[in-house]
């Protein structure tokens, strides 16, 4: 008699989810933790899981069976406000166990070399590369909300020549030189900041939201260049954005939206 196989989907109050997934990428934001899977046909999926599992780095591209249960977790109205009680109840991860099942090694880009244009005596505020480009964002580590430094920086990384830009070129408080804010989205949060240089600017983001074809969690994070308000670049992050970027860090430093808005790019 054969055995009976296990269900690949599960059903979880009214939500249909996966009950098997290989682990591709973990991300902690706003105090939810969010991991990506591949399914045993290949699609990618993202599910919201207990946050002891974002620490599991031992999972990434091994097959677990999921467990799921419907559960209250802050919401995502509150933008990661550690003071914020309000709730939102979703299926969330609450085991991963190995299933034993031999899954193809999922292949990954090599790791970039230099990891950003900061110094060691300065805070990369945001870093990621684009293309065969890299942007940061660095700040001084002791700056405050009226005095230190901000500075964007664009070139070409492992390389020995000159960046193609830094701005400002004095020293500057961040809240001298930047705007920006945080934003919530369906499925997560995100946040931009822009420095100005006349009638340019330069937004960097980062953010995760339910953007894929069939509503799935997907991240965004890139660099966006401005003329007189209108993009005329739109940059993606080739891997995962190092950043700062969060409530925390725009309150310590003083940086606000000014009445500005950024749209993330599809």
């Amino acid at each position: 008699m054969a055995l009976a196989q296990a269900p690949a989907k599960v059903k979880v109050g009214n939500d249909v989810k996966n009950a098997f997934g290989t682990v591709t990428e973990m991300n902690l934001y706003n105090f939810r933790c969010f991991i990506g899977f591949t399914d045993d046909q290949g699609a990618d999926f993202t599910e919201t899981a207990d946050l002891a599992f974002c620490n599991a780095q031992d999972s990434f591209d091994k097959r677990h069976a999921l467990t799921y249960k419907l559960s209250k977790i802050q919401a995502e109205s509150c933008q990661g406000d550690p003071k914020c009680t309000k709730t939102d109840t979703v299926p969330l991860i609450v085991g991963m166990k190995l299933d034993g099942k031999a899954v193809p090694p999922i292949k990954k880009a090599a790791p970039p070399g230099q990891a950003s244009f900061c110094s060691p005596t300065e805070i990369t505020v945001f870093a990621c590369r684009t293309g065969k480009k890299m942007v940061s964002v660095c700040a001084g580590k002791d700056s405050t909300k009226t005095a230190g430094m901000l500075q964007y920086r664009f070139g070409m990384p492992d390389s020995s020549e000159p960046l193609e830009m830094m701005w400002p070129e004095s020293k500057l408080a961040p809240s001298k030189v930047a705007t920006g804010t945080n934003v919530p989205f369906a499925g997560g949060g995100g946040a931009w900041l822009r420095i100005a240089k006349g009638d340019h600017a330069y937004v960097v983001y980062d953010g995760i939201g339910k953007w894929g074809p069939q509503g799935q969690t997907r991240t965004k994070s890139g660099l966006t260049v401005e003329r007189k308000g209108k993009a005329i670049a739109q940059l993606k992050c080739n891997m995962d954005a190092t950043s700062e970027l969060g409530p925390d860090w725009f309150e310590k430093y003083g940086v606000t939206d000014k009445n500005q808005e950024f749209d993330f790019p599809d």
